[in-house]
């Protein structure tokens, strides 16, 4: 059964891309409720999410959204970009996080936060990506893991944990970035709260999931070192799944911690 709840987006400026948190949240509790037509729901041994990565969603201790999402194909922070790239070489940065500094990354987004947007940068308490949005709405804890931290660019690839010499030079609080598990985790349970809008009891399991391009080679069979696959559509790529990254002498690969807890995609 597989069920569609539309939402917008807005493009300006030219290379600006934001979403509404909110409607994300609407769109899950819309959709689980029509998925949960006719089913049990003691039947449903948890819930799980693939989301939209390399965006920058703040939100306060409530968890609530403080402004619309800046999403993956926002290009808005080019002046940000160029700082990572003055501060920190090239080669380095790249071995750190298996990508180069772009502004299509999420650390880049939440500096140009703080560079235009002060009040509400003082004011944010995490920085979270779509999915994680969605779990912090369903069990109110605050986490993200792997996959979708690879998509930040102040991630480090070779210890699975934030770089805190990128997030220095970046200028922004280490402490607005989550804790990170894999991505098989329990990360909570439905509140009694969220249960009155989705649907689904309290206390059913919360599996935190994965970003959707590593949650794609789950789905093409790329769980194992050595599995390759080629995605063709209105983009498209070529993507194997190894223990370490494979770095390229020209920058011409990108490295994704992924879903399968222990590999890179």
């Amino acid at each position: 059964k597989s069920v569609t709840e539309p939402y917008g987006v807005r493009f300006f400026h030219g290379n600006w891309a934001e979403q509404a948190p909110l409607d994300w949240w609407n769109a899950v509790c819309i959709s689980t409720n029509r998925l949960l037509e006719g089913i049990e729901k003691r039947d449903v041994l948890a819930i799980s999410f693939s989301g939209q990565m390399m965006g920058c969603v703040c939100v306060d201790a409530e968890g609530n959204a403080l402004r619309d999402a800046i999403i993956w194909a926002d290009m808005r922070a080019y002046e940000q970009e160029q700082r990572l790239r003055e501060q920190i070489p090239m080669e380095r940065f790249y071995h750190i996080t298996g990508h180069r500094p772009s502004s299509s990354y999420s650390i880049e987004k939440l500096m140009w936060v703080k560079d235009h947007e002060p009040d509400l940068y003082k004011k944010t308490f995490k920085m979270l990506h779509a999915k994680d949005y969605i779990v912090c709405k369903l069990t109110g804890n605050f986490i993200s893991e792997y996959s979708d931290a690879s998509g930040t660019n102040a991630f480090d690839l070779n210890t699975f944990a934030w770089s805190e010499e990128i997030i220095e030079a970046s200028g922004v609080r280490r402490e607005l970035f989550p804790d990170l598990v894999p991505s098989t985790h329990v990360a909570g349970t439905v509140t009694a709260e969220a249960s009155k809008y989705c649907g689904l009891l309290p206390g059913t399991p919360v599996v935190i999931g994965g970003g959707d391009g590593m949650c794609a080679s789950v789905g093409a069979g790329s769980i194992s070192e050595g599995k390759t696959y080629n995605c063709l559509g209105s983009s498209s790529w070529i993507s194997t799944t190894t223990r370490k990254p494979i770095f390229d002498k020209e920058y011409r690969t990108f490295n994704w911690a992924h879903v399968v807890p222990g590999l890179i995609g």
